[in-house]
């Protein structure tokens, strides 16, 4: 078995790659779109409050 024919190619790896790729970003887009949608899914961060943005001096 030669090397060129260890993943069908060049053009094959070439092809597996981008679908990985694809896949990737498809699925980077849902969860972005589902986060955007429904929120993160631990809730309203903590450190978001407006008490957690005052300066208490000792």
């Amino acid at each position: 078995m030669s090397s060129n024919d260890l993943f069908g190619g060049p053009r094959r790896l070439a092809a597996v790659v981008a679908v990985i790729v694809v896949v990737a970003l498809l699925a980077l887009g849902a969860t972005l779109l589902v986060r955007h949608l429904l929120g993160p899914p631990e809730g309203p961060s903590p450190y978001d409050t407006p008490a957690s943005s005052e300066v208490t001096t000792p």
